[in-house]
């Protein structure tokens, strides 16, 4: 088996690094960055998304196998380095958990794309399967999928998605609204069966940010947004006891009555 670690910066996480390099040496696992079979990410939901960034162009060949080490998890939250050693012993027969990726032109995208413009007011058109929805003037348009219906997109009044494979959605950042011009001003729910396009008709000062990182305008100002027909895999030791339910519960609330 070929593998990868991707890491954040905390000494816990380096040595938990260390550790399970040691373990998977002794069972003649190969380190490959390339083109791994399974990447073991250790740390919070920032280092998954550095993982899905670094390998973004196989995001469908992968496996992951998160390591929960510091910060909020929602893609890390399921597994501690105790449970490497089950797990590495039946690797091969564990059905992995799904997830969902958007695909917006060549980017895949874990949590949300994002189309701004902080200088002035950013026009584009929206349409669904070809069918104009609105013409949006504002700061930005924020397309998330489930998992990143959490982060950015809660903050900014979206809905938070249970869902976790067939659903994103779409919401209005900063919408100009008065007498001579409105948007329709809330978050827009898409199934699995909708393809949405965003023409930028005014390109200038306009960024396009998927997950953490800033990507190129397209040549034609056109962003085609759906979900993707493959999702990426994990594998969870604890999935049936680590709902989204309960994660939520636990990272968001204060209620903490159930067990």
């Amino acid at each position: 088996m070929k593998y990868s670690i991707v890491k954040n910066d905390y000494d816990e996480s380096k040595k938990i690094a260390e550790e399970l390099s040691n373990l998977l040496i002794s069972k003649k696992w190969i380190l490959d960055n390339k083109n791994p079979n399974y990447i073991f990410v250790i740390g919070g939901d920032g280092t998954f998304l550095k993982a899905a960034e670094l390998f973004n162009n196989i995001l469908e060949e992968v496996i992951f196998v998160p390591i929960k080490s510091g910060g909020i998890g929602f893609y890390t939250n399921h597994n501690r380095i105790s449970d490497i050693k089950d797990i590495l012993n039946n690797i091969e027969k564990q059905e992995p958990i799904e997830i969902s990726v958007l695909e917006a032109n060549d980017y895949k995208v874990i949590n949300e794309i994002k189309i701004i413009n902080n200088l002035r007011p950013l026009e584009v058109d929206v349409l669904i399967d070809g069918e104009l929805l609105e013409t949006f003037r504002g700061t930005g348009l924020v397309f998330s999928t489930s998992g990143g219906s959490t982060g950015f997109a809660k903050s900014h009044n979206g809905a938070v998605i249970i869902d976790e494979n067939n659903i994103f959605q779409m919401l209005e950042i900063a919408a100009v609204s008065n007498n001579n011009f409105r948007t329709l001003n809330a978050p827009v729910i898409f199934s699995r069966k909708h393809k949405v396009e965003v023409v930028i008709t005014k390109p200038n000062d306009v960024e396009i940010i998927v997950d953490s990182r800033k990507c190129k305008l397209p040549a034609n100002n056109s962003i085609k947004i759906q979900l993707s027909d493959k999702n990426i895999k994990l594998i969870s030791k604890n999935s049936e006891k680590l709902t989204k339910t309960r994660i939520l519960n636990y990272i968001f609330t204060t209620n903490k009555s159930y067990n």
